[in-house]
């Protein structure tokens, strides 16, 4: 009968121990991440830009002071002739590429400003991220911390209330066995 009870007390409280409150498991929302964005370069944009035809060029050499006759090669000649129309073309494309390019490294540096911005704003949100996870793991730690101290307390409580009972019991058995 002892052994029965010493096996029934054993098997109690060997289920009572091990209920144990479960580790608290907040809700974590997905990682955010970001790839930086690239710089800007305009050189990229102008080798995109495709290049004129050849300019038609006419090879003359000098025989007199207004005299002049056309040559096949350019080793042969001592001047290059263009036609008026070739030559305009020439000056415009002159000016379009001065007044093109200073327009362009402007922008450049604009764009590159606007970049570094996103790019700020980014790194923001990934520090705004890891802060809330810090938040989020000391308040999982606080809320564990918590729960295993009042599981704690309340295994402490059943322990005193159950040695009282038995010191009680224990008592009342020695006073009737003493009379």
């Amino acid at each position: 009968m002892k052994k029965i009870f010493l096996l029934v007390l054993l098997f109690i409280s060997f289920s009572l121990v091990s209920c144990a409150p479960a580790p608290f498991k907040p809700f974590e929302p997905d990682k955010i991440t970001f790839a930086s964005t690239k710089k800007y370069s305009i050189q990229q944009e102008l080798e995109k830009i495709p290049k004129p035809s050849q300019l038609e060029r006419i090879y003359a050499k000098k025989i007199g002071d207004t005299t002049f006759i056309t040559v096949k090669t350019p080793e042969k000649a001592d001047h290059i002739i263009l036609v008026p129309k070739e030559y305009a073309k020439v000056a415009a494309l002159k000016e379009l590429a001065i007044t093109y390019k200073e327009t362009v490294l402007k922008q450049e540096v604009l764009i590159n400003i606007y970049i570094d911005q996103i790019n700020s704003l980014k790194e923001l949100v990934v520090l705004e991220q890891k802060k809330s996870t810090m938040y989020r793991q000391m308040w999982t730690d606080s809320e564990n911390a918590y729960r295993h101290e009042r599981w704690k307390h309340e295994w402490n409580n059943r322990i005193n209330r159950t040695s009282m009972y038995i010191v009680t019991i224990g008592s009342i058995i020695a006073v009737l066995l003493a009379f």
